[in-house]
């Protein structure tokens, strides 16, 4: 607490929760952040099912905007590499991430479930992914993830 002027620190102000969240946010390696990130995301689309479920033809609602969000700040993750396999796989990745927010704004003329369970269903085989890419974390050198050479030509520090 800060008693000089009576202000009381954001710290303060925190639960403990949160406060572990963000000490996880801070000390997490770049890949682990967009494990976080797709992880959140599939829990966003397991909500907007149950909207939708609960409330046919709602359409467009917090949770597909939460989750549009989320599928665009993964898409904002993925860089350009300036040669070689980088580049391709840079492109693939981003058309995916295209493809799910094309998909997700079909989706929400219809309140279409089985277009966001299909959106979920590439979630979760995109976080098994990072989470192998986790696992297999040895000390990586700053920007880079893994054993490889770091050329993945995603931006993990972002």
């Amino acid at each position: 607490m800060n008693f000089g002027d009576g202000a009381i620190s954001r710290r303060d102000n925190v639960s403990g929760g949160e406060q572990y969240l963000e000490s996880v946010v801070r000390t997490a390696s770049p890949a682990k952040l967009r494990l976080m990130l797709i992880e959140r995301a599939v829990g966003v689309s397991e909500s907007l099912e149950t909207v939708w479920r609960e409330n046919p033809g709602q359409g467009a609602n917090e949770q597909s905007l939460k989750l549009f969000e989320l599928i665009n700040e993964l898409l904002r993750g993925v860089v350009g590499s300036k040669q070689g396999d980088g580049e391709e796989i840079c492109k693939q990745v981003s058309d995916l991430y295209v493809f799910l927010l094309q998909h997700l704004l079909a989706a929400e003329q219809a309140s279409d479930i089985a277009s966001i369970e299909e959106i979920r269903a590439v979630l979760q085989v995109e976080a098994e992914t990072w989470r192998l890419a986790c696992v297999n974390e040895v000390s990586p050198a700053p920007g880079h993830f893994g054993t490889g050479s770091g050329a993945s030509g995603l931006n993990l520090e972002a």
